[in-house]
């Protein structure tokens, strides 16, 4: 399970290394939450050419080199060569201690996975399946963006000719972060756990994080250089405690959100699946109303569709598939298309489109979703042996 965040990148140093579409989509993404975005590679997309001609980005138009991932917050590597890629991961993370590095379909190599975003008006909402299945990631988000009348930006093709975007349109920026045995650190001066602090606490350790709680004293306040991130509860308004945690990176002050560099969203969950939900400003994430919505009226809406109803079993099915289906299968675009005919197709009647329960909740039509959630998980895996090898 990957931990959802929405962090503030308000000018802050953001890199992306890379040429092509996916580079460009990072590049939008990170200037419309406020990112001060700098993009490496010899050549570019017409429209990161033209936002750099504008001033939008720095584009340094040359191979990434030693050195260029000094001084970043964020860093996305987006190349096509595998050993550019690793070189950015390492110089960043290993050597830079960035927290926030991202490369692109390689989840060894990211410390967080980019979420599947929807923006309508004032209101976000990101989808992850915790890398199990960016094909039913993305069948989600073109459902709710059809339920809302969107289209998300993060996912338009070059064509489009995107106008520059203000530098940063009150967007957050989601991400998910990779927490699998990493230290994270809570701080609280006080014995009694809120229910929000509890809440992330329990998210933490779902998510594989070693967790820490200590008091904001000064010997406390030492070991906090070694966490991956911070979460702070209740501290008062003592100016030495909050000048100790400008050090770090990723840090989450609950009771003043505006302070810190991420956020927890409001979420909707069945197992791997997460939906976040947030307003765009960041006083309004907990209760606020968003292009014409209450935060929390969308989230009981899509609690109501999605949690306990078998996508959470649907994509530990999906996930399971993926060594077999890597090994079998030796190209990115054929593992789509296997997914993608795999959580369409209805056995029985090749004609018909699962509706994943999406506009028909009770639809009982044999399809893999429905085989799956039904308790005939290995019916529904003999099916998919039999696609692989056709």
């Amino acid at each position: 399970m990957f931990y959802p965040a929405y962090l503030n990148l308000q000018n802050r140093k953001c890199l992306v290394v890379g040429a092509g579409l996916v580079a460009e989509r990072k590049v939008l993404s990170l200037l419309r939450s406020g990112g001060d975005v700098t993009l490496i590679s010899p050549e570019a997309t017409e429209t990161n050419a033209n936002w750099a001609r504008s001033n939008q980005i720095t584009w340094h138009k040359r191979q990434f080199q030693s050195g260029d991932t000094e001084g970043m917050f964020l860093v996305c590597a987006a190349t096509d060569l595998p050993e550019i890629n690793t070189q950015v991961f390492k110089e960043a993370h290993k050597g830079d201690g960035i927290n926030l590095v991202n490369v692109v379909d390689v989840i060894p190599e990211c410390t967080f996975a980019a979420a599947s975003v929807i923006t309508h008006e004032d209101l976000t909402i990101s989808i992850s399946t915790s890398g199990k299945s960016p094909a039913l990631s993305r069948r989600i988000r073109e459902y709710l963006e059809s339920k809302l009348g969107t289209v998300s930006l993060y996912d338009e093709s070059s064509e489009t000719n995107f106008p520059a975007p203000s530098k940063g349109d009150g967007l957050p920026y989601p991400v998910y972060f990779l927490l699998e045995n990493r230290h994270c650190i809570a701080i609280s001066d006080s014995e009694k756990t809120s229910d929000f602090l509890a809440q992330r606490l329990d998210l933490l350790r779902r998510c594989g994080a070693t967790v820490e709680r200590i008091a904001p004293t000064t010997d406390s306040l030492k070991r906090i250089s070694d966490a991956f991130l911070v979460l702070v509860d209740d501290i008062g308004s003592e100016n030495s405690v909050v000048a100790a945690l400008d050090q770090c990176q990723l840090i989450e002050f609950i009771n003043t959100p505006e302070l810190g560099t991420f956020t927890t969203p409001i979420l909707v969950s069945d197992s791997d699946l997460i939906i976040s939900i947030s307003a765009n400003q960041t006083e309004e994430i907990e209760t606020g109303t968003a292009g014409g919505y209450s935060i929390e009226s969308v989230q009981t809406q899509l609690a109501q569709q999605f949690e306990n109803n078998g996508y959470g079993e649907f994509i530990d099915f999906l996930g399971s598939l993926r060594p077999m289906v890597m090994e079998s299968i030796p190209t990115q675009k054929g593992r789509q298309r296997f997914f993608d005919y795999l959580i369409d197709q209805v056995p029985c009647n090749e004609g018909q489109k699962c509706c994943l329960g999406f506009e028909a909740p009770n639809c009982a039509v044999k399809c893999t979703f429905n085989t799956v959630r039904g308790g005939q998980a290995d019916a529904a895996r003999q099916y998919a042996l039999q696609q692989v090898n056709l």
